[in-house]
Parts: structure tokens; C-alpha cells; sequence
């Protein structure tokens, strides 16, 4: 068996080289295309609550609109970029979709966080759809019973997050609606994986609807 010359080994290595660099490079245009498709979903749910305030509760509405505004102005250059955030910027999204959420007077549920660990990054806008699909199509909002929980905890090489609610999740849904749901869970799932190297799963306990993240985190976490 002839082995590879110097240069055939040489230029190898630059192949596997350029090869790399382009599967980056797919990698991150992938990434780039699934953000852009969360954002305008996050911000058009938003606006939809706004709106429906501001037929029945115009006080509100100029209060949720304010509060809004505020949230995008603080998070734009995070919500134009492809890189990870931290969990706790990801929480504050969570945390103002929540209050934007109880703002409108029949809105009465609770939810919970039992934020164990912090130190991880994740996409921007990754853990937040899952809470918004968890409150508006998980549980009911009005019975005062809709209980949502956040909770985060590390398992050996993983950081675990699961949002789970105790809903029955078979409220009457648009066909749009579901559409939107699914997009939002799919969506998520991809960017966990291309940006974490995670997971994403969904159980049905029978109580309610967990999803389930796996990310793993280096020992310097």
C-alpha cells in the first residue's frame, strides 16, 4: 500500500478545513433564518393581547403597550444577533411575557419558578414560547386554577429546564393557533440543537404537558 505524499496529506487537511468552515457557515445561516422566524411570532402575540386591551381595557392597553416598549428597547441588539443569551436574560422575557399576560382583568392563573441553577446560556426567545404555549393553549386562564412551572436544575454533564402546567391542553383551538404552536416547538427544538448541542422533548403526564430541555454545560459553567 502506497501511502499519501506530503502534499496529498496537506491538501487534505485544507479540504477538511474548508469543509468545516462551510458547514459553520450553513450551521449559522440556519440559525439566523429561525430566529428571524421567532421574533415577529413573539411580538405578534403580544400585540394581539395589546389589541384585544384596547377594546376592553384601554388603560391597560396603554400600560402593556408602555411596558412592551420598554422591553423591546432593552433587549434589540440581543434580538438582532445569533448568539446564545444568558438564562437569566431569557427569564426576563419570560418574566414581562408573564405580567404583559396578566394584565388582562379576567387573566387568573399562577406560575411558579424554582430556578435551581443559572449559570448557561441559551437562544434568545428559546425557553419563553414554550411558557406562552404552556398559558395560552395548556391551561385555562380564567378558573384561577391554570398553574404553569419553570424550573431549572443541573444533572451531571446537563442543565435540565422544564416547563410544565396542569392543563388539559384540549381547548378549542384555530387551525392557525396550532400551527403556531407547532412552528414555536419546532422552532426551539432545531436552535437547542444547532446552538447548544441540546434536546427538546414533550411529555404528556396525563396531569398536564412537560417540556423537557437537555443542554450540556462545561465544568466552567
Amino acid at each position: 500500500m502506497f501511502g499519501y505524499k506530503k502534499k496529498d496529506r496537506e491538501r487534505i487537511k485544507e479540504l477538511e478545513e474548508e469543509l468545516r468552515i462551510k458547514d459553520e457557515q450553513i450551521n449559522e445561516l440556519k440559525v439566523r433564518l429561525l430566529q428571524n422566524e421567532m421574533r415577529p411570532h413573539f411580538i405578534f402575540n403580544i400585540l394581539l393581547s395589546i389589541k384585544q386591551l384596547c377594546i376592553e381595557e384601554p388603560r391597560l392597553a396603554a400600560d402593556a403597550l408602555q411596558n412592551f416598549s420598554k422591553h423591546l428597547r432593552s433587549r434589540i441588539d440581543s434580538m438582532v444577533s445569533t448568539d446564545c443569551v444568558t438564562f437569566q436574560e431569557e427569564l426576563s422575557c419570560i418574566e414581562n411575557y408573564v405580567e404583559l399576560e396578566r394584565i388582562e382583568p379576567t387573566a387568573n392563573f399562577l406560575v411558579n419558578y424554582d430556578i435551581e441553577y443559572s449559570d448557561f446560556e441559551v437562544p434568545l426567545l428559546s425557553v419563553q414560547p414554550m411558557v406562552e404555549n404552556a398559558i395560552r393553549h395548556g391551561i385555562d386562564t380564567q378558573s384561577g386554577e391554570g398553574e404553569v412551572n419553570i424550573r431549572t436544575y443541573r444533572q451531571g454533564e446537563n442543565v435540565i429546564i422544564e416547563v410544565s402546567d396542569n392543563g388539559t391542553g384540549d381547548r378549542s383551538e384555530t387551525v392557525q393557533q396550532v400551527k403556531h404552536r407547532g412552528i414555536g416547538f419546532s422552532n426551539t427544538k432545531e436552535r437547542i440543537r444547532l446552538m447548544c448541542k441540546g434536546d427538546v422533548d414533550i411529555v404528556y403526564t396525563g396531569q398536564g404537558t412537560k417540556v423537557r430541555y437537555v443542554i450540556p454545560v462545561s465544568e466552567t459553567a
